[in-house]
């Protein structure tokens, strides 16, 4: 099974509209597996370039306990 490997651009585009079409803040995991049924991959790998994001201010995200995973959303 062979992904596409996304650019920067890309992968901030898709990764920022999964994140405003969700009703809530998504995991790590189901970030992962929504990309992987597009099968497309990040340029990174994808907790890395979450946080990239994070970093850059592009996406928010926080550890959360309830769903013992990281979390992520976009500020609308």
């Amino acid at each position: 099974m062979s992904f596409k490997r996304l650019s920067e651009d890309e992968a901030v585009e898709l990764i920022v509209s999964l994140l405003r079409t969700a009703s809530q803040p998504l995991t790590t995991r189901e970030i992962e597996e929504k990309t992987r049924k597009r099968r497309v991959s990040c340029p990174d790998r994808t907790p890395v370039f979450l946080n990239r994001l994070r970093l850059r201010g592009v996406v928010k995200g926080q550890l959360s306990v309830e769903r013992r995973a990281w979390i992520w959303w976009v500020e609308t």
